[in-house]
């Protein structure tokens, strides 16, 4: 046997869990000024405010590095460019314009029927700079 010592992992319910936090964060903010609190609750309200249109997608990090030089080279936030792709996207989805069929495989995840695979020159010819 080994000379490693067993140690048993300390497992919380989440409700209890959920609630030592709230008491280390209540206990956190009474130690700070009252304009301190004020500007944490501020901050805490502006970030659940933003939690509504929050989501988070896997893309390929080709295209996401793309997506960000192209951001930063327009000047604006990366959030609303592709904010605009998606709305022309679903626009020609609509139209039909866009067939999904030519993409999709077979999946093996339980909670899908299909994966869309994308050829790698797609990517490729999406992301190659302009000259």
């Amino acid at each position: 046997m080994s000379d490693e010592k067993l140690i048993r992992k300390k497992v919380l319910d989440p409700s209890v869990a959920d609630l030592l936090s709230n008491m280390e964060q209540k206990h956190a903010d009474s130690l700070l000024t009252r304009s301190e609190r004020k500007k944490r609750n501020r901050e805490r309200a502006k970030i659940a405010a933003r939690r509504e249109s929050r989501v988070t997608y896997d893309l390929p990090p080709v295209l996401r590095q793309h997506i960000m030089g192209l951001a930063e080279k327009e000047r604006l936030p990366a959030s609303q460019l592709v904010t605009l792709a998606l709305i022309r996207f679903l626009d020609d989805l609509k139209k039909g314009q866009v067939d999904l069929g030519i993409y999709k495989e077979p999946s093996q995840s339980p909670r899908y029927d299909w994966n869309l695979v994308f050829p790698e020159e797609m990517l490729e010819t999406a992301v190659k700079p302009q000259k």
